[in-house]
């Protein structure tokens, strides 16, 4: 089961229990997936619902700062609350091991050697962390590994 369908049993879960909370905000979550959907016009992988989850918190974040900078903390405490549970949402991330130990595996594979091979690397660990990891981690540990110093 992707995660789109996972969200789906969520949200029949909330709505049954009675949660509304978890029910309003996993209904945005899934209305504005259906939307990309349509859009994209091709069923959402799990990494379109992670990129879609990301840019939702990030957004969240800004809508926080915002809220707490006009001195509104009844909207503040809500985002809040928004942003931690749709954090709970997201796979957990990658361990800076597990990472390591994946760019070893692909630098192998690929039979990567130089700084010149960093694109290449790049877009195959990506892939294979499949959101799980963060882009700037991901540099930082794939240029190491081509420096040597891992």
């Amino acid at each position: 089961m992707g995660m789109f369908e996972d969200l789906q049993r969520q949200y029949i879960d909330a709505r049954k229990s009675g949660d509304k909370f978890a029910s309003q905000v996993l209904n945005l979550v899934i209305s504005d997936l259906k939307y990309e959907k349509i859009n994209k016009q091709k069923d959402l992988e799990d990494a379109d619902v992670i990129a879609y989850l990301r840019k939702t918190i990030k957004s969240r974040k800004e809508m926080l700062s915002e809220a707490e900078n006009a001195g509104r903390q009844d909207v503040a405490n809500e985002t809040k609350a928004e942003i931690a549970f749709l954090e709970k949402l997201l796979p957990q991330m990658m361990s800076r091991d597990e990472l390591i130990k994946l760019a070893k595996e692909v630098k192998e594979t690929i039979g990567a050697s130089s700084p010149a091979d960093m694109g290449r690397m790049m877009k195959e660990v990506m892939a294979k962390t499949a959101g799980r990891a963060d882009g700037a981690e991901v540099k930082e540990v794939v240029t190491a590994l081509l420096k040597g110093e891992l």
